[in-house]
């Protein structure tokens, strides 16, 4: 993964408009193009550490998760019980069989804003929270058995 650094030399140090900094590079042609004609931008490697991983796992979990809760739900449902949580029993009386698309629809919506967080341990408690319902679903699961 690589960023795209020009630097405004007759700018301050520090100053804001001393460095801009481009996800691509066509970004970084666009803007050139608009203001600064010949300018040039440098590419440099972004390196990330071992906390990108454990964010890229946990978000992945909250996915995981968010699947085994739809699972788990069905097999609830299909043993004749209801569901607990009153905005998936609207969505379920609403939507019928198509229950699930806001149900996914919300889960990655919660991994797009776990992704934004710099902060693992938040991303880990939130994962922690999401395995709740699976694990109250299972017990429900295996009470019915």
């Amino acid at each position: 993964m690589k960023v795209w650094v020009y630097t405004d030399t007759s700018k301050p140090v520090g100053e804001p408009e001393h460095l801009k900094i481009f996800a691509t590079n066509d970004a970084a042609q666009s803007w050139f193009k608009r203001n600064v004609p010949g300018g040039a931008a440098f590419a440099y490697e972004i390196i990330l550490g071992p906390r990108y991983l454990a964010k890229t796992l946990l978000v992945l979990s909250v996915l995981l998760l968010g699947i085994a809760d739809l699972y788990t739900t069905n097999t609830i449902l299909n043993l004749g019980l209801g569901e607990l949580n009153p905005f998936m029993h609207v969505a379920q009386t609403w939507l019928g069989p198509w229950w699930l698309i806001p149900k996914l629809g919300l889960t990655y919506f919660m991994m797009w804003l776990l992704w934004r967080s710099n902060n693992p341990y938040n991303i880990a408690i939130v994962a922690a929270f999401c395995s709740a319902p699976v694990l109250n679903n299972l017990l429900i699961i295996a009470g019915t058995n």
